[in-house]
């Protein structure tokens, strides 16, 4: 009779596992859901921490180019033909600018130029309000091509070329 009763509770114990296949399977799942979100939100955790210069050096640069650089201070935003044709044409590897504009007319890069620093790289473009880049003789953009794998920050300045409304856009990366 004790063995009987023996195998009764040991047949008991057997009956009621604290676990069973689809406890484990929810488990593990459970499990790697929070190790993917923990791996996808990791890189943001350092984001405050990183530099906030883009949007700050890409209305810098904008405002620069649109109220001295290219043009007179005491016309904002209307620009030197010449010395916007010269701007674009000395950046992409043509002649030096007149000394008499705004800008640096020894530069032969926009890194040289404006000097955003040794993480940052700069694109400057005129374009018509629809968007075109404008070309005058010279290609009105410069710098290396906007880069399509990290955050790029824009700043626009509406400014007239020739007596036409254009739009400057400065973008940096």
């Amino acid at each position: 009779m004790r063995a009987a009763k023996r195998r009764n509770r040991e047949r008991g114990r057997v009956g009621h596992r604290a676990q069973t296949t689809i406890d484990f399977a929810i488990g593990i799942g459970v499990f790697l859901l929070v190790v993917a979100f923990v791996v996808a939100f990791v890189p943001t955790i350092f984001t405050p921490f990183q530099s906030a210069e883009g949007p700050g050096t890409a209305d810098r640069i904008a405002t620069s180019l649109s109220t001295d650089r290219l043009g007179d201070p005491a016309t904002p935003y209307v620009l030197n033909d010449t010395c916007t044709n010269a701007f674009f044409d000395q950046l992409n590897g043509g002649a030096d600018a007149p000394t008499s504009c705004g800008f640096d007319t020894t530069a032969d890069t926009t890194d040289e130029m404006f000097t955003p620093g040794a993480t940052r790289d700069v694109n400057v473009s005129i374009r018509t309000l629809d968007g075109t880049v404008v070309t005058d003789g010279v290609q009105y953009t410069a710098g290396p091509p906007v880069t399509e794998t990290t955050s790029v920050t824009a700043a626009t300045r509406v400014v007239y070329v020739n007596g036409e409304p254009h739009r400057l856009l400065v973008r940096t990366w």
